[in-house]
C-alpha cells in the first residue's frame, strides 16, 4: 500500500509537470542498458509484458484518461497501458497483475573493445515495475506489439526489449521503437519470428555444428534440441512433459551412442571414432549459450542439448571432412563452422550436399613442443691472480734453496721470502673466476629457468592423451617426479571457462620470482607467480580470460640442464572480465 501511494504521488507529479522526452536515435546495440525495459512472453492464452519504467518516463507509459476525467485520475490503473498489444488486428485489453516501485534489475552489459562498456549514466536507480497480462481466447496467427508513440509515430521513450514464446527465446537484447508484427509458431516455438528481421537471436538454427581443428585434438560439437533427438531415436518418454535428472542422464547417454557413429568425421583419409563424448544441457538466451549443468528437471518441449565429440591427435591434421546425416523435418540446411589455428570459417551442409571439408592451408606452422631447460649457471669467485702467481714463483725459489741447502741456499731463500712479502702486499689485485654450479645463484637466473618451465607446462597441457603428456613432460621433468608433476599439471593448470570448455594457455607474461630456497640435497625451490592468457570454447562460444597463477617449483641441475622435480600450484585466480568482445563467434 505504501508503494502504491508513493507511485500515485509520483505519477501525479510527473503528469502535472510533463517532461518533453523523445528518443532521437535508438542505437542498434546496448539495449540492455536502456532507461526503460520490457520482458515480453507469449504464452498459450495470453501475452505477458513486464515493464521497468524509468521514473522520468512514467508519464509516457500512461494510457489516456477516460473521456471527461482529469489527467491525474486512476493513475495506478493506467500505468503502463499505453503499451498496446493486438492479436490478429484486434486490440487486447490489458490487466494489471503487479505494480510497485523497486530497484532496477541488473542486466549483463555487453563489452565492445572499440569503446568499452556501454554507458549506464542518467537512469533512475529505481523504476516503476508493472506486469500486464493481455489475454486472448484463441491462438492468434500474428501479434502486434505497439510501444508508446506520439501522434507522429516517434517513441516517447527508449525501450529495450527481449521476447520469448512458450519459454523459447525469440530475440537477444533489442530496441522496440515502432509497431512490430510477430508470427508465433504454435507447433514449434523455435521457429516463431518477427516480420522485422532485426528482431532475432544469434542462434537462429535449432541444429548447429562446430568443428575445431587443434594441434592435439579435433572436436565436433553439435547443438540440438531434445525434440530433434526424439525424431532420430525412440526415447520411450511416454506422455511426460517434465523430465527429471535421471531421465535426462539416460537421454544424454542415448545421444552419445547416436552421435558417436552418426555424422562421421574422416581425418587424413581414415574414418575416426571419438575418444571422448560429453553431453550438456544448454539454454539459449540474451547471454548466448549457457551450460546448465544438471538441473533437477527439464522441459521436454524446450530442452536444448550440446554434445562434444573429441578425437585426440598427435599433430595438426592435413585434412578433415564431415558427412552429415542427421536432418530434421523442419531443417534441410545445417550451419557448420570450422575453426583452426588461423581462425573460423562458416559453412553449411544440406540434404543435397551433406559433405564439408577442411584442408590445412597454414603455410607457417610450428608444432608446439616442449624443450630442455638449458640455462647456464655459474658461481663467480674473486681470485688474487698476481699474488697467486708470485706465490708459485716463491715456491719454486724455495724448492731451489732446499736443493742447494749445502751450498749457496741463502740467496734463493731470501728471494722466495721477498716474493712472498710482495704477493701479500698485492693480494687486493683480484681476478674474477667462474665455476659451474648446480644451485641458482641469483633471481635473474631463476627467472630465466622458470620462464622456460612455465612455457613448457603450457605446451604439455595441450596434450589430451596421458602418454603424450608424459612424453612432453619428460623433456624437462625428472623421472622420479614425472607422475606427480603430471597429476598437478592436470589439476592446477586446468581452467573451466563459462562455456564449459577446458581452457588452453595461449601465452604467459608477468613472471615474478618471489623467493629462492636452496635445499639440503642440492636442489632449489622457487616460489613464483605469473599471468596466463587462456582461451577455450564450445559450440561456437569462445572465451578469453587472464588467469593469475602462483606456484612452488622444485628444480635441480643434471647433465647441463635444469629439471622440474616437484610442482605445487598454490593459486589460480581468474579475471572475470573478458579480454575481447566474447559472445558467439
Amino acid at each position: 500500500m505504501a508503494n502504491l501511494k508513493r507511485l500515485i504521488i509520483l505519477i501525479f507529479f510527473l503528469v502535472s509537470h510533463p517532461l518533453i522526452t523523445h528518443a532521437d536515435l535508438l542505437p542498434a546495440n546496448g539495449a540492455e542498458t536502456a532507461a526503460n525495459f520490457a520482458e515480453i512472453s507469449v504464452l498459450k492464452d495470453r501475452v505477458r509484458v513486464a515493464l521497468e519504467i524509468d521514473l522520468g518516463d512514467v508519464h509516457g507509459f500512461l494510457a489516456k484518461a477516460p473521456q471527461g476525467e482529469g489527467p491525474a485520475s486512476n493513475l495506478s490503473e493506467r500505468t503502463g497501458k499505453a503499451f498496446e498489444v493486438l492479436a490478429d488486428g484486434a486490440e487486447l485489453v490489458p490487466q494489471t497483475v503487479q505494480l510497485e516501485v523497486r530497484p532496477r534489475k541488473p542486466r549483463v552489459t555487453a563489452f565492445r573493445p572499440s569503446y568499452g562498456l556501454t554507458r549506464q549514466d542518467g537512469r533512475s536507480a529505481q523504476v516503476v515495475y508493472v506486469v500486464l497480462d493481455y489475454p486472448f481466447d484463441r491462438k492468434p496467427a500474428e501479434i502486434t506489439f505497439k510501444p508508446p508513440l506520439t501522434s507522429d509515430g516517434i517513441p516517447t521513450a527508449a525501450i529495450g526489449v527481449i521476447f520469448d514464446h512458450l519459454g523459447v527465446a525469440v530475440t537477444d537484447y533489442r530496441y522496440l521503437s515502432r509497431s512490430e508484427v510477430f508470427y508465433p509458431n504454435w507447433n514449434d516455438p523455435w521457429y516463431s519470428r518477427f516480420e522485422n528481421p532485426n528482431l532475432t537471436r544469434h542462434h537462429k538454427s535449432a541444429l548447429m555444428s562446430f568443428v575445431s581443428v587443434e594441434p592435439r585434438e579435433v572436436r565436433h560439437e553439435v547443438i540440438f534440441r531434445l525434440r530433434d533427438l526424439e525424431g532420430w531415436l525412440d526415447l520411450k518418454l511416454g506422455d511426460e512433459t517434465l523430465l527429471d535428472a535421471n531421465a535426462m542422464a539416460k537421454i544424454k547417454q542415448q545421444a552419445v551412442d547416436l552421435f558417436s557413429y552418426s555424422n562421421p568425421l574422416t581425418i587424413d583419409g581414415s574414418v575416426a571414432l571419438p575418444g571422448l563424448a560429453k553431453v550438456e544441457q544448454l539454454s539459449v538466451g540474451v547471454e548466448g549459450l549457457k551450460v546448465l549443468g544438471s538441473p533437477s528437471e527439464a522441459n521436454r518441449a524446450t530442452a536444448i542439448l550440446g554434445i562434444v565429440l573429441s578425437y585426440p591427435r598427435d599433430a595438426l591434421p592435413k585434412n578433415v571432412s564431415l558427412k552429415w546425416d542427421l536432418f530434421t523435418e523442419e531443417t534441410d540446411t545445417i550451419p557448420v563452422q570450422i575453426t583452426d589455428p588461423a581462425g573460423a570459417v562458416p559453412g553449411q551442409v544440406t540434404r543435397e550436399a551433406p559433405d564439408i571439408t577442411w584442408k590445412n592451408y597454414i603455410l607457417k606452422w610450428s608444432d608446439p613442443k616442449t624443450q630442455p631447460v638449458m640455462v647456464a649457471t655459474s658461481r663467480a669467485v674473486m681470485v688474487p691472480g698476481l699474488s697467486f702467481g708470485l706465490g708459485v714463483v716463491a715456491m719454486f725459489l724455495a724448492a731451489l734453496a732446499w736443493r742447494n741447502r749445502s751450498g749457496q741456499w741463502q740467496g734463493w731463500a731470501v728471494g722466495a721470502l721477498s716474493i712472498c712479502l710482495a704477493s701479500g702486499a698485492l693480494r687486493t689485485m683480484t681476478v674474477e673466476v667462474t665455476f659451474p654450479t648446480k644451485t641458482l645463484p641469483d633471481t635473474a637466473t631463476a627467472v630465466d629457468v622458470t620462464e622456460v618451465i612455465v612455457s613448457n607446462l603450457a605446451i604439455a597441457r595441450l596434450e589430451t592423451q596421458s602418454p603424450q603428456m608424459s612424453k612432453a613432460l619428460s623433456r624437462f621433468v625428472t623421472v622420479e617426479g614425472l607422475k606427480d608433476v603430471e597429476m598437478e599439471t592436470r589439476r592446477g593448470l586446468s581452467v573451466t571457462l563459462p562455456s564449459g570448455a577446458t581452457a588452453q594457455i595461449e601465452s604467459t607474461d608477468g613472471l615474478v620470482v618471489e623467493r629462492i630456497e636452496h635445499t639440503a640435497d642440492g636442489s632449489n625451490r622457487i616460489l613464483a607467480r605469473w599471468n596466463a592468457l587462456v582461451t577455450g570454447g564450445h559450440w561456437g562460444h569462445m572465451h578469453r580470460r587472464t588467469v593469475s597463477y602462483r606456484a612452488l617449483m622444485d628444480v635441480e641441475h643434471d647433465a647441463g640442464a635444469w629439471f622440474l622435480s616437484g610442482l605445487t600450484i598454490l593459486e589460480a585466480r581468474i579475471d572475470p572480465q573478458p579480454l575481447s568482445a566474447g559472445g558467439n563467434s
